[in-house]
């Protein structure tokens, strides 16, 4: 699938670091979802620097809905190490 144009791409989230932006970029793009991400702060402090997650603008919609149903997922309960059927 070919990449929409720079200028069609929206911000849909900024995470706080990039480990949290990559489970989001994954999230998304496990739905379909075309996503890219985008480091604020500066190269030497990358792994504490916020992270911008954008979408295409066609796709914004979709994007939200995705996170905000992962947001309201149950947490794991305690001694839940996500094996299913142990």
């Amino acid at each position: 699938m070919p990449k929409p144009p720079r200028e069609r791409w929206v911000v849909l989230y900024t995470a706080a670091n990039p480990m949290e932006g990559n489970i989001v970029l994954g999230l998304l793009r496990s739905a379909g979802i075309p996503a890219m991400s985008s480091l604020l702060g500066h190269i030497y402090v990358q792994w504490t620097s916020p992270v911008e997650i954008m979408v295409p603008r066609e796709h914004l919609e979709r994007a939200q809905q995705v996170l905000e149903e992962a947001k309201a997922s149950p947490a794991p309960e305690e001694g839940d190490n996500g094996h299913y059927g142990e």
